[in-house]
């Protein structure tokens, strides 16, 4: 089996609430752990920087589905590759929306201390780079 990762960035439509944000970071969480894929989201209620990962042929399907939902406005795929091992251990979403949100195992709120915990141990040079061009203090930059 082929392994794939995307890194890749999006801009929500304007039908996007902060509400809206969590339940579907839930859903996403449900259905990447129903695929078996790995990775994380870093998102605001705009902006989202996504790396996906799992079998090729999923981790492309399931691109191709995001790229086409309504609620995203743009997709822009920033790096495709095979990868011999994934970076992440599981899949999550981390969010700063300006607003609390209650617990869930998945969905964790986005601080410049949790950045770091929400990361690999040893991330790859390409993931260490995008999320350095794209972050700033631990903050999505939109």
């Amino acid at each position: 089996m082929t392994l794939a990762q995307y890194i890749y960035s999006t801009t929500c439509s304007d039908l996007v609430t902060a509400e809206k944000a969590v339940l579907i970071s839930a859903k996403s969480i449900e259905v990447c752990q129903r695929l078996g894929l790995t990775g994380r989201v870093f998102s605001t209620q705009t902006h989202a920087l996504a790396v996906t990962e799992g079998p090729s042929d999923i981790v492309e399907r399931y691109y191709q589905a995001i790229a086409s939902d309504n609620l995203v406005a743009t997709a822009l795929l920033h790096t495709k590759r095979q990868v011999i091992a994934r970076e992440f251990e599981d899949y999550s979403v981390w969010l700063d929306i300006g607003e609390p949100f209650g617990p869930h195992p998945h969905v964790h709120q986005m601080t410049p201390q949790s950045l770091t915990k929400a990361m690999p141990p040893r991330p790859s040079a390409r993931l260490r780079i995008m999320v350095d061009a794209l972050f700033d203090d631990g903050r999505l930059v939109a």
